[in-house]
């Protein structure tokens, strides 16, 4: 009896990785799902029309952007930074998000060292601003 309990059980773990592999086919013959999207030629929503909302940023930036939008926020709450001016330095941040965006549509994922210099200077810079500003306070 106990045998019998051992093997099933190591035939059920040998049996979970290949069934949490397998995969339906959906080719000819087959139904395909809809998944709620119109019939070809109508219009599709925003599931592929707005291609800039799945760029969410080069990841080597990121931390270096979040850090400055931290910095501007924690200026404002301890008041070092006026509201009108943390406007325009999250506009700042955005033109260079924006950058981003453009070069992502040209390069991919690839980013060019020039380009990719280019940005984290311009980063570099709002940030050096950035500290200026609290500073005078």
């Amino acid at each position: 009896m106990r045998n019998m309990t051992l093997a099933a059980i190591g035939v059920a773990v040998l049996a979970l990785p290949s069934a949490a592999a397998a995969q339906q086919y959906y080719g000819q013959g087959y139904a395909q799902p809809n998944y709620g999207q119109p019939s070809y030629g109508q219009p599709r929503g925003d599931w592929y029309g707005d291609r800039r909302a799945r760029f969410a940023g080069y990841p080597q930036f990121r931390g270096v952007e979040a850090h400055i939008r931290g910095e501007i926020m924690q200026g404002v709450r301890d008041d070092l930074i006026e509201r009108d001016d943390a406007r325009d330095l999250m506009g700042q941040l955005r033109d260079i998000q924006l950058q981003e965006a453009r070069e992502f549509r040209v390069h991919g994922w690839n980013l060019p060292d020039d380009d990719q210099h280019q940005i984290r200077s311009r980063l570099d810079q709002l940030d050096r601003l950035v500290d200026q500003i609290r500073d005078q306070s």
